[in-house]
């Protein structure tokens, strides 16, 4: 299992963008993929939030205003 990151390439962000986007309305089983494509790239959802089913780009965005997040 990748280890936690913080700092992320463009296409990487863009890419995880994608899947936040698609986690809002995917169903159950769906939604436990895209995490898990979401943690092979080593974001983890509970780093920043605990509803991780209420968590959105919007989130995301947060997150690199805050300096929590780099995209290099």
């Amino acid at each position: 299992m990748p280890k936690h990151r913080n700092s992320f390439s463009a296409a990487e962000w863009q890419a995880l963008r994608v899947l936040v986007e698609h986690l809002r309305g995917a169903a159950k089983k769906d939604r436990e993929l895209i995490r898990g494509g979401m943690r092979g790239m080593g974001f983890y959802i509970s780093d920043y939030s605990r509803a991780e089913d209420r968590f959105v780009t919007s989130d995301l965005d947060r997150i690199l205003q805050e300096g929590k997040i780099r995209v290099e």
